[in-house]
């Protein structure tokens, strides 16, 4: 998944194919090995053409700037709750100096994300089959989106201080 596949829809249909447990196993396995590549493509064989597109533009220099240093863990955790797509968090990290460990100890964020995603594939084929009480659909329906909100919150409050935590950089450099 983090070859820049689809992951949204590939996650719902983890969850519609397989339920809720072996959904989130298979996703979280998948989404390891997809990690693992991409770490090894951008540190290796992308690296130079990774590097030229950055210096194509003037917010991919600035950005290039930015890699030069090792990112934080608070950093990596920021970006992977800020919505931005994974595959350009992967590339970053793997362009900069930071460690492979850190790295993915911060993609353990994406769990929540994940859980409820396949959650929402689960939910909906039950709901599709017919298998699905009324009242047990409506308290589903509520959690899921309960959840969906909870999770969008934190990741736009996430987004904002990682925003104000680059323009103070940006300030600084």
């Amino acid at each position: 998944m983090g070859l820049s596949l689809p992951c949204g829809a590939l996650v719902v249909l983890a969850g519609a194919l397989f339920g809720f447990a072996v959904g989130l196993v298979t996703v979280v396995l998948a989404q390891a090995i997809g990690l693992t590549i991409n770490w090894h493509l951008c540190r290796g064989v992308l690296r130079p053409r990774l590097q030229r597109w950055l210096a194509a533009s003037q917010s991919g220099r600035r950005l290039e700037r930015l890699l030069q240093r090792p990112a934080s863990l608070g950093l990596m955790v920021l970006l992977r709750l800020a919505l931005i797509p994974t595959v350009l968090v992967n590339a970053a990290c793997a362009l900069s100096p930071t460690a492979p460990r850190p790295y993915a100890l911060a993609c353990v964020v994406l769990l929540p994300r994940f859980a409820l995603m396949v959650f929402a594939g689960d939910l909906g084929a039950a709901a599709l089959s017919g298998s699905l009480r009324p009242v047990s659909l409506a308290l589903r329906l509520v959690a899921l989106i309960a959840t969906g909100a909870a999770l969008l919150l934190v990741a736009r409050s996430m987004g904002r201080q990682l925003r104000r935590s680059a323009t103070e950089h940006e300030g600084s450099c």
